[in-house]
């Protein structure tokens, strides 16, 4: 007889991983599916490896087994992406979907933990206010969340206390904290470990920061700095984006679902699995879903709930696959982040392969709301932040300066000179939704399994590019200001268009007219189906996504247990 499971966890990343757990530990039967592998202490030892985990690509999706498809317009005709292929399939993992396998993206983000700010969740009302209608362009589909920061608040604590973030607070009940961000809305109480050490040349961009008028704070992350919960201390390795962390020192969700399986009957874990389908019954209720095994085989699993839990793209593809569109919105309201790269070579040593890329600070005086008045039409702010360490040799081979040669003599020498006084900066300018960027089923490419690709349709407008170039002089000034010998900037009008912040795709909100899932991700027009993650998001605001991500994991497994606090609430029935 076939096993019935109270709850299918479809990808056990960022929310997933969380959901999952919540359920098993709460006595939910529950079945947890996973592209990729479910890791095992020895994969995480020996990673120090730039040649496996950047240039082959070893833990992210690669293009010849999840093909995605690009073009800038609807006139277009899409190819596989090509900023993120070559002849193995493979790309750089900043601009491919997350990784795959438990955790998913936590296993190799650079673990940045920004909780949205208070005006996030008002970005369509606060732009409108300050600057009037007209100022949106007529296919935008900016609205305001259906949740506030108030909402959300005790489950970004939950995040940063029970999985572990490191910083400094600014602001704890309204009251401003020294050396913290003086603009983030208010906690209820300080983070549960202070930040990462400081690299080397942070003390130089927080001091030219100040001079200019900046208020300058560390970065929080989700990096223990202490041992914490199992967790050792951060070792400062400098192998941290795009890697496994060896002494588990970084927040990963793959923690969490190991131990609610090895600790409690209630969770299985089930690796390799492709799943294609969402199933339903005749009353449109979910009762399970298909997915292809390792070796090829179709297997049908069933129970009374569902969570999608994959990246936002992969959320899409399989709503649209499995005909679970009623609203017309799946897909629509793609938003991404530009990052404006910055990179310059400073008089001193930096040593930019120590420590995390996290090691520095941040700048959030032009942040959402807080962008001044501006003759570029900028409407949105974004932070300005560092990246300290975590440069590995290949990968800032792949971003030298236009005119420094790729190979021989040339190549050598500039590395020899200049590779330890490297120092960068970003901002995130965040893509406004519009009715011209979506996703949908490619017509024509498919997966070896025969599935449908997913297509991207996106391209950057004026807007996004005079938005990059406004947050680049101010990089400028800043670097004028350390004593930069040179630097050299990326396009405003970059060639990728997946960045792993991409958001939107199957937007909440209350309205089943105007959205796709409520705000617990329960998918309107499919009783028990959830799909959760950074597609809920209604807009994407300039900070990284994952501690929100997180956040609404949280907020999704306490709706399915009845303890919600959000709207009105009622404990889902689990046959």
């Amino acid at each position: 007889m076939t096993k019935h499971y109270d709850a299918i966890v479809v990808g056990l990343g960022a929310s997933g991983g969380i959901i999952a757990t919540e359920l098993a530990r709460a006595g939910l039967k529950v079945v947890g599916l996973e592209k990729g592998a479910f890791y095992k202490e020895q994969d995480f030892l020996t990673k120090f490896d730039e040649i496996r985990y950047y240039c082959r690509s070893a833990m992210v999706p690669h293009m010849r087994t999840d093909p995605i498809t690009w073009r800038s317009n609807n006139k277009k005709e899409a190819v596989v992406l090509p900023w993120a292929s070559n002849k193995l399939g493979l790309g750089d993992p900043f601009q491919t979907p997350p990784s795959i396998g438990t955790g998913g993206g936590t296993r190799s983000w650079g673990a940045a933990s920004f909780r949205f700010r208070e005006s996030d969740f008002k970005m369509r009302s606060l732009i409108v206010e300050r600057f009037s209608e007209s100022a949106l362009q007529d296919d935008t589909t900016v609205v305001d969340w259906p949740v506030s920061y108030e909402d959300l608040e005790p489950y970004y604590d939950k995040v940063e206390w029970e999985l572990g973030v490191a910083g400094k607070p600014g602001n704890i009940n309204g009251e401003v904290q020294e050396g913290g961000n003086p603009f983030e809305s208010p906690r209820k109480r300080d983070y549960p470990m202070p930040p990462l050490p400081r690299a080397g040349a942070d003390k130089l961009f927080t001091e030219a920061a100040r001079k200019l008028g900046y208020h300058p704070f560390a970065t929080p992350t989700g990096i223990a700095t202490i041992d914490y919960k199992g967790r050792s201390a951060c070792t400062n390795c400098g192998f941290c984006h795009g890697y496994h962390c060896h002494v588990g020192a970084k927040l990963s969700t793959h923690e969490l679902v190991s131990a609610a399986n090895k600790e409690t009957d209630n969770l299985e874990i089930r690796q390799y699995v492709r799943v294609f389908k969402v199933n339903r019954d005749s009353s449109g209720h979910v009762h399970g879903v298909s997915y292809f095994d390792s070796e090829g085989n179709v297997v049908e699993v069933t129970a009374d709930i569902v969570i999608l839990s994959c990246y936002a793209l992969e959320n899409a593809r399989l709503l649209l696959a499995s005909g679970i569109n009623e609203s017309g919105h799946v897909g629509k309201h793609l938003s991404i982040h530009n990052y404006g790269w910055f990179t310059g070579i400073m008089p001193e040593i930096t040593n930019p392969f120590m420590g995390s890329l996290q090691s520095g600070s941040v700048l959030d005086d032009l942040t959402s709301e807080l962008i001044p008045d501006n003759e570029e039409g900028v409407l949105w702010g974004s932070p300005i932040n560092t990246w300290t360490g975590d440069m590995q040799p290949i990968e800032t081979v792949h971003s030298l300066p236009p005119h420094v040669p790729k190979w021989g003599k040339g190549l050598k020498d500039w590395l020899s000179e200049n590779y330890r006084k490297l120092f960068k900066m970003y901002s995130q300018h965040s893509t406004l939704p519009s009715e011209q960027f979506y996703v949908d089923l490619d017509p024509k490419v498919k997966d070896p399994f025969g599935q449908p690709a997913l297509r991207i349709t996106h391209d950057w407008t004026e807007y996004d590019r005079k938005t990059v170039e406004y947050f680049m002089k101010i990089k400028r000034q800043l670097a004028r200001e350390m004593g930069m010998k040179d630097w050299w900037e990326d396009s405003p009008t970059p060639n990728y268009h997946v960045t792993v912040h991409d958001t939107g795709t199957h937007r909440m909100g209350w309205d089943p007219a105007a959205s796709v899932v409520n705000p617990y991700g329960e998918v309107h027009e499919c009783k028990g189906l959830f799909a959760v993650g950074g597609g809920q998001f209604p807009t994407l605001p300039s900070y990284n996504p994952t501690e929100t991500i997180m956040a609404l994991a949280y907020l999704t497994s306490d709706h399915i247990l009845g303890r919600s606090a959000v709207g009105k609430v009622e404990k889902m029935e689990v046959i």
